[in-house]
């Protein structure tokens, strides 16, 4: 579970960056017709420092999910990753619904608390036995 808090510290790093270098209507209007000034000045190096916290923070939960998801379902691991990937799709379509309504600071708190409940989660679940967790019948006769 280290990559896990790692990906969570280096994701709420990026949010962080996020929240002082963009404005904060930077997420409902263009940018050149932003109202709010950052708290900091944005520039292309910041902004290249936050892609790569972003790819690292990503990474890393995703390796941690397959690792798991392919440890626990073994036997049929099929099920398990199309029942992730159709969750992950339900969930970043469901952002794509508030991403031009809601100010950026709003969506940055709905990202650093599903990204603490994702990583507090993870670890209590990894404590559990494997046999504990439910696992998925035998469909093979």
């Amino acid at each position: 579970h280290g990559v896990v808090m790692c990906s969570t510290v280096i994701n709420c790093i990026l949010y962080y960056l996020a929240f002082i270098s963009f404005p904060f209507d930077a997420a409902t209007t263009t940018t050149s017709r932003a109202t709010d000034t950052p708290i900091i000045e944005s520039n292309i190096y910041l902004t290249l420092v936050m892609g790569v916290l972003l790819g690292l923070g990503d990474g890393g939960f995703n390796v941690s999910i397959y690792a798991n998801l392919s440890t626990v379902f073994e036997h049929k691991p099929a099920p398990a990753f199309a029942v992730f990937k159709f969750v992950q799709s339900l969930m970043g379509a469901g952002a794509f619904l508030y991403c031009g309504s809601l100010l950026l600071p709003f969506q940055l708190a709905i990202l650093a608390v599903t990204c603490l409940i994702a990583c507090f989660s993870f670890t209590f679940l990894e404590r559990f036995p494997q046999h504990v967790l439910i696992v998925l019948p035998s469909t093979e006769e």
